[in-house]
């Protein structure tokens, strides 16, 4: 009995060895597990800066491109370097938080002189949640641009440069991972001066796939962006409104949810106010069904129609 135990024992052990794959460049189709195994295992924090942007990747940590396809969007990489194809990517590092369950994976992409460092989160069953560019390589060599993540999972972006004074000034962003499977911008600082007519958009730079997705405009500084929401019915959207002359004016971002075929509404439980955005065609109209003074001036409203 001894014995059959034993070579059922090592039955289990030997297919469990026969799985894992030495070499995922070598599959045409792997399993999500083992591209995320593949990356190397490392502990908080986790840091990245241009240091690191300007050393010469391993070749032992080259994954192809079509392996990447295979488990990320390409739209992550898009706007930075078009093509998915072309560009090599390297793994760099990867995180399992031990209460909630994600895995954090760190990829580098590189295309000619064009180098960023990205983070890209799985859930706990293995699945692709969501990412982000961490960290990306900067020309002026005074500039000191970090991306890390710490021992209470904030992933924090900073970028110092010096002025001709002798000052300097920086820029940091703090985000987290949330249960809805997206990255919350909790925290900008800066000590740039403020720039005239020049308005930050917190969701500019997430994923856009889905139909209604984009920027709808009226001008520069009156328009509503729309991004991807993690799942069917449900999307983000940041407005921004300036009126009467510049005297007049607000913002709000959050979630909306379908409540009709392209008909979505805003409506916290803990906020008045209540949007309903209608879309038809490349047209986006916004109505207040409750005022939402707490987010702009009383002589302004959202209201209005907005072009893609």
């Amino acid at each position: 009995m001894r014995i059959f135990a034993l070579l059922i024992a090592l039955a289990l052990l030997s297919y469990s060895c026969n799985r894992k794959i030495t070499d995922i460049n070598l599959e045409e189709t792997i399993e999500s597990i083992d591209f995320i195994e593949s990356f190397p295992q490392q502990d908080l924090p986790i840091r990245f800066g241009q240091k690191e942007l300007q050393k010469k990747e391993t070749d032992s940590l080259f994954i192809k491109s079509s392996i990447v396809a295979q488990f990320i969007p390409d739209s992550i990489f898009k706007t930075t370097f078009g093509k998915t194809a072309s560009i090599k990517f390297h793994r760099k590092g990867r995180y399992a938080a031990e209460e909630t369950g994600e895995i954090y994976l760190f990829l580098s992409a590189e295309k000619k002189e064009k180098k960023a460092i990205y983070i890209l989160v799985f859930t706990k069953e293995n699945k692709y949640s969501t990412g982000m560019m961490l960290v990306e390589k900067i020309a002026d060599p005074l500039v000191q641009y970090e991306g890390k993540i710490d021992s209470r999972l904030t992933i924090i972006q900073t970028k110092n440069k010096p002025t001709v004074d002798g000052k300097s000034t920086y820029n940091k962003n703090v985000y987290v991972y949330n249960t809805e499977g997206l990255f919350t911008l909790i925290l900008t600082e800066s000590n740039e001066p403020l720039k005239a007519n020049v308005i930050y958009n917190p969701i500019d730079s997430l994923a856009s796939k889905d139909a209604l997705s984009g920027n709808y405009m009226q001008d520069n500084r009156n328009f509503v962006s729309i991004r991807d929401g993690g799942k069917k019915g449900k999307l983000l959207f940041f407005i921004h409104t300036d009126r009467a002359g510049g005297s007049c004016g607000g913002s709000l971002r959050g979630d909306m949810v379908e409540v009709r075929p392209r008909v979505y509404q805003y409506n916290k439980s803990d906020d008045h106010c209540i949007l309903e955005f209608s879309f038809s065609g490349k047209s986006l109209k916004v109505k207040e069904l409750e005022a939402c003074g707490n987010h702009r001036g009383v002589r302004c409203s959202f209201d209005g129609r907005f072009k893609k």
